[in-house]
C-alpha cells in the first residue's frame, strides 16, 4: 500500500464503508476502548487501540491541545474508499479540574487528552464507516501497521456479546462519601460562605460506592441505559484499568461551521412536579444561561437563547433546560469553545475561580472525569462534547457512582441531599435490575 510506504511522518487514516452491524457495547475481549452513543440520533462511535495520544494539563490545557491538534492536521494523510466518509476523527476527554492527577481509581485517565484510535467505527442510522488509523514515523513498518489493524478488527468481528442474567449479584458493601450528615454540613458551610459574599454558587459532589459479589456487567448496563434513557448520550471509556460509564443528559456543545448549540441544564426536581419553585430558576438556572452567553459572545457572530426554561423529563427526575444557539466565527476552533465554556456554573460555580478554590479545599474525593467532558472532533469545525454526568467508575466488582448539586444561598441541605439520591437512580437501576 503506497500510503504506508516512503518517508512520510504524521497520521494516516484510511476509511471504508463496511456492512457491519452495530454492537450493543464495546467488545468484551477489548483491552481498551472509547465509546459514544446517541440513541435518539442513531449515531454511535467505537474506538479501539491507540494510534496517537496528545496529553495536556493545567490552566492552558485546551490551548495546548488546540496547538498540537492544528500541527497534527498539517501532516495528516486521509484516504476515503467509495462512500466511506468519516465525521469524527479523534476523541477528546478531560477531567473537571485542570490540576487533577490520576488517583483513587482514576489511574490511566489523563487530565486532558486527544485520542486517535487505531480503529474508528462510525455508525450513522445503521450505516458503518470503518477508519484505520496509524501514526507514521521513519521507522514505521507497513507489515506491522497492517498486522495491528487486523488484530483489532478481529476483536470486533468475533467479539463476545454481553450476556444477560435473570438476577444480578447482591451488594456486599455500600458506602456513601461523604455520609449524609457530613454532606448536610458541607452544604450549610457553603451557604454561609455565600452569605458572606465569598461566591454566589458552588457545585458539590457525592460518591456512592458499591461492592458486588461478581464483576459488574458494565456492557449490559450500557444496553439498559440506552433503552431507558434514549435522549441521553451513552459513554464508555477504558484505558486498560477502570471503566468510566455514563448516561449524560447535558451536551456541552454541538458545533459545525454554521451552527453552535449548547445546553443550559441546571436545576433538578422530581419528574412528578410540574415546575420547580421560582427560586431555583432565578438562583440556579438563569446564571448558567447567562454564563454560557457571556462565554460564547466573543466567539460568535450571532447568539440567542430561549426566553423561558422548560422542564426536561428523564424518567424519575426533570431538569430546567434552555437551549442556546449561536453561529461561530469562521476562525474559531472547537477547542477554543471548550476553553471558554468549561466549567460552566452548572458543574463548577460562580465566580468560576472562587468556586473552584472552594471545591479544591472542601471536596475531599477526586472527581476525576466526573463533570469534565467527553466527545469528538471532526473536519470543518465539527465537534460534539457532552458533560460527564450520571456516571460510574467501575473496577471489576466495585462501582463508584457520582452525583452532585448546585448550591446557592437559598438552598436547603435536606433537599440537596434528596437531589443527589435522585441523580444516583439511573446508574443504580442499571446496576441492580
Amino acid at each position: 500500500m503506497p500510503a504506508l510506504s516512503g518517508r512520510q511522518t504524521g497520521p494516516l487514516s484510511i476509511s471504508f464503508e463496511v456492512p457491519l452491524a452495530e454492537p450493543a457495547a464495546p467488545p468484551a475481549n477489548a483491552s481498551g476502548w472509547l465509546y459514544w452513543h446517541q440513541p435518539d440520533r442513531q449515531y454511535r462511535l467505537l474506538g479501539l487501540g491507540m494510534a496517537h495520544v496528545i496529553r495536556a494539563r493545567g490552566g492552558q490545557r485546551f490551548r495546548q491541545l488546540e496547538t498540537a491538534y492544528r500541527c497534527l492536521q498539517t501532516n495528516w494523510t486521509r484516504v476515503s474508499q467509495g462512500r466511506g466518509r468519516a465525521s469524527a476523527w479523534v476523541f477528546v476527554g478531560f477531567a473537571f479540574d485542570p490540576e487533577f492527577q490520576p488517583e483513587q481509581g482514576w489511574v490511566g485517565f489523563d487530565n486532558a487528552g486527544l485520542y486517535l484510535p487505531q480503529l474508528m467505527f462510525e455508525w450513522k442510522k445503521g450505516r458503518c464507516v470503518l477508519t484505520f488509523n496509524c501514526y507514521r514515523d521513519q521507522d514505521t513498518l507497513p507489515e506491522k501497521i497492517i498486522a495491528d489493524w487486523v488484530a483489532r478488527l478481529r476483536s470486533v468481528l468475533f467479539m463476545e456479546t454481553a450476556r444477560s442474567s435473570e438476577q444480578r449479584s447482591r451488594v456486599f458493601l455500600k458506602t456513601e462519601l461523604p455520609a449524609a450528615s457530613d454532606w448536610r454540613n458541607n452544604v450549610a458551610h457553603a451557604i454561609a460562605a455565600m452569605k458572606a459574599n465569598r461566591f454566589d454558587k458552588v457545585v458539590l459532589t457525592r460518591q456512592l460506592q458499591l461492592r458486588f459479589g461478581e464483576t459488574v456487567p458494565h456492557r449490559e448496563m450500557l444496553s439498559s441505559l440506552a433503552q431507558h434513557y434514549p435522549r441521553c448520550t451513552q459513554l464508555s471509556v477504558n484505558f486498560g484499568h477502570g471503566t468510566l460509564l455514563a448516561a449524560t443528559p447535558e451536551q456541552l456543545f454541538d458545533m459545525s461551521a454554521q451552527h453552535l448549540h449548547c445546553d443550559a441544564l441546571a436545576g433538578t426536581f422530581p419528574a412528578h412536579q410540574a415546575r420547580p419553585d421560582a427560586q431555583m430558576e432565578i438562583h440556579e438556572h438563569a446564571p448558567v444561561v447567562q454564563a454560557i452567553r457571556d462565554a460564547l459572545h466573543p466567539l460568535c457572530t450571532e447568539l440567542k437563547a430561549d426566553q423561558a426554561a422548560v422542564p426536561l423529563a428523564l424518567r424519575s427526575l426533570s431538569h430546567l433546560y434552555t437551549p442556546v444557539h449561536a453561529v461561530p466565527r469562521s476562525d474559531v476552533h472547537p477547542l477554543q469553545v471548550l476553553d471558554a465554556l468549561h466549567p460552566t456554573p452548572a458543574v463548577g460555580g460562580l465566580p468560576k475561580e472562587s468556586a473552584l478554590a472552594w471545591i479544591r479545599e472542601y471536596e475531599q474525593l477526586p472527581r476525576g472525569w466526573y463533570t469534565g467532558a467527553f466527545g469528538w472532533l471532526g473536519d470543518h469545525q465539527e465537534a460534539r462534547m457532552s458533560v460527564i454526568l450520571r456516571c460510574a467508575l467501575i473496577h471489576e466488582n466495585v462501582a463508584q457512582l457520582y452525583a452532585g448539586g448546585g448550591i446557592t444561598r437559598v438552598s436547603d441541605p435536606d433537599q440537596e441531599l434528596r437531589e443527589t439520591e435522585l441523580k444516583f437512580e439511573p446508574m443504580l437501576n442499571a446496576l441492580l435490575h
